[in-house]
């Protein structure tokens, strides 16, 4: 593909981000004199752009979210677990109640690691195992 489409390409892919439709994006090339089938090709690039660009911007803010929530919600069910066991602060509460958040902040850090591992399996298989290895000198 030509740097010219590509550029092209970007081109439409940030004025559907900006929140131009597709219809009048399909209506300026048929204008332009393209052919139907040239304009299907193209609107199905910068469909596969637009969505590519959507999942990069998504997910790693709410994976990366869930992990230091979960972070905090440990460090606080830590420090309230060290008080109770020290006799500290709320001696006459169950010990349950005192581990919980501990807990809960733990799974809630394995939940956005998890989002984070399943967001970071590329989409696209490149030049495969063999090639990725750096060649031998």
């Amino acid at each position: 593909m030509s740097t010219g489409s590509e550029s092209r390409i970007e081109e439409l892919a940030r004025e559907k981000m900006e929140g131009k439709s597709y219809s009048s994006i399909r209506n300026e090339l048929e204008e332009s004199g393209m052919s139907e089938i040239e304009v299907k090709d193209l609107i199905r690039q910068v469909d596969e752009r637009v969505l590519s660009e959507t999942m990069k911007q998504g997910d790693p803010n709410r994976a990366q979210q869930w992990y230091r929530f979960g972070l905090i919600l440990a460090v606080i069910g830590l420090i309230l677990t060290i008080a109770y066991n020290t006799g500290i602060i709320l001696e006459n509460m169950p010990a349950l109640l005192i581990y919980s958040p501990f807990i809960a902040g733990i799974l809630v850090m394995f939940y956005g690691r998890f989002l984070q591992r399943k967001r970071s399996t590329p989409s696209d298989p490149g030049t495969g195992a063999i090639r990725s290895r750096r060649p031998y000198k």
